[in-house]
């Protein structure tokens, strides 16, 4: 059985792009990648049930063992996007759904990464008012909790992302 998103079933403006993407092969094809992020992403915290758009997401793939890693370079902050930018060339850009399994297995999270918030930028969010937030895991009350941070808001020396130990 295939799991394919059938696009033939959308109307309105949103039928007419995908009308427009079909007589462009390779838009087409960008269209259906794009979709399937977008529509994709099993949560046990789902943001969608609150009236949230899940802009993009990356399915699970971190490892029990992690680093965190640092992402500024001679800065005292960053904005949320160079912050994306940079998990992506860091090899640390993991989701939502790999915060949400770290959670359920906190005693796999290093003690001393407890004075850092946790950044997962692969899952990006978009609110009711328009504002894009990417999840974070921080250490509250003896354990670790999952909140939002807004993306255009900046990322500082305690922030940082999280990777598989090399």
């Amino acid at each position: 059985m295939s799991h394919e998103v059938s696009l033939v079933e959308f109307e309105g403006p949103l039928g007419e792009l995908v009308q427009q993407c079909k007589s462009n092969r390779g838009r087409f094809d960008e269209f259906k990648l794009w979709l399937k992020k977008v529509v994709t992403g099993t949560f046990k915290r789902d943001m969608r049930k609150e009236g949230w758009t899940l802009l993009e997401n990356a399915p699970r793939r971190i490892s029990p063992i992690i680093d965190a890693v640092p992402f500024l370079k001679n800065e005292n902050s960053v904005k949320g996007d160079l912050m994306a930018t940079r998990a992506v060339e860091l090899d640390a850009n993991y989701g939502q759904e790999d915060a949400e399994w770290l959670l359920e297995h906190q005693d796999m999270i290093p003690v001393k990464l407890r004075s850092y918030y946790l950044v997962f930028p692969a899952t990006k969010w978009r609110d009711l008012d328009g504002d894009r937030f990417v999840p974070f895991l921080y250490w509250h009350g003896g354990r670790w909790v999952l909140r939002f941070f807004w993306l255009d808001d900046v990322f500082r020396s305690d922030d940082r992302l999280v990777r598989p130990r090399k």
